[in-house]
């Protein structure tokens, strides 16, 4: 990622935070996270770089091969899990938790898959182009969720709270949107930052805690890994190779490479994330 991309990142964040902290009325109210990450920086992974190839429907002829793709996590525990916002109870309810990882033993799921290396076959693939995003109390829904190129990203208020939404392109070459919104129920479509593959990260800039990611990527070379921390793809067999890649916004990023067997169609990988 360019020091460009990063350096916006870091400055944001800083940004989230001040805006966390600032004064709304005549008590200063101030979000109580347990745990939060140490750093802006470390509030959100780095924006990963995504290669995939153009995907294409099954022809006469074709040797389909299936991958299923496993991701584990094997480290430290992140320090950026869960958030209680005790001082919004008025805005986000006393019982408010929001949790950044979902696992289930070693298994993550919500990271985001993708293949390089290897054309994906349109087996049963859904493809959008209207990814929607709605801050809805005080959570910006869905956390992660995959896209087509040349989608147009809807961001939509929920809260009655006032918010703007910051909208990250994965390009250090488009610019950074704020998204101001003036009323509950406000819908506003942001166009042009979904042409080319990689992930758009949105966040609250009232609510720290408050981010999504949305993976941009030709149908069938991404999905989300599951509860038991799984994805499936189908690929063109003729491929001698194909690399595959996870990446998660709090627990990083890993890769393996896959070589394949005219002998063999089906295939298991498995990808560790280490922070």
């Amino acid at each position: 990622m360019s020091l460009r991309l990063r350096a916006v990142i870091g400055t944001l964040w800083l940004g989230l935070a001040a805006c966390g902290r600032s004064d709304t009325g005549a008590t200063k109210r101030q979000a109580r996270a347990a745990p939060l990450a140490q750093s802006p920086t470390e509030r959100a992974w780095r924006l990963p770089l995504m290669r995939p190839q153009p995907s294409r429907e099954p022809i006469a002829g074709d040797r389909p091969v299936s991958v299923r793709v496993r991701v584990v996590f094997a480290g430290a525990a992140s320090m950026d899990t869960t958030v209680q916002a005790r001082s919004f109870a008025a805005e986000c309810s006393e019982n408010f938790v929001d949790t950044a990882i979902v696992r289930n033993g070693s298994a993550v799921a919500d990271a985001i898959v993708w293949v390089e290396g290897a054309t994906a076959l349109r087996v049963e693939s859904v493809t959008e182009y209207r990814p929607t995003i709605q801050l809805d109390l005080c959570r910006l829904r869905p956390r992660v969720q995959l896209a087509s190129p040349g989608s147009t990203l809807l961001l939509v208020m929920r809260d009655s709270l006032a918010q703007s939404l910051v909208v990250v392109p994965s390009s250090p070459s488009l610019p950074v949107d704020t998204v101001p919104f003036t009323m509950d129920g406000q819908l506003i479509p942001v166009q042009h930052r979904a042409d080319s593959s990689g992930v758009l990260a949105v966040f609250a800039t009232g609510l720290p805690w408050a981010r999504a990611y949305v993976g941009i990527a030709p149908p069938a070379t991404s999905a989300l890994s599951d509860a038991a921390g799984a994805a499936q793809f189908t690929l063109d067999g003729r491929a001698t190779t194909a690399s595959f890649r996870a990446w998660h916004p709090s627990l990083g990023e890993a890769s393996a490479t896959v070589s394949f067997s005219a002998a063999k169609s089906a295939y298991e990988v498995t990808l560790t994330l280490r922070r």
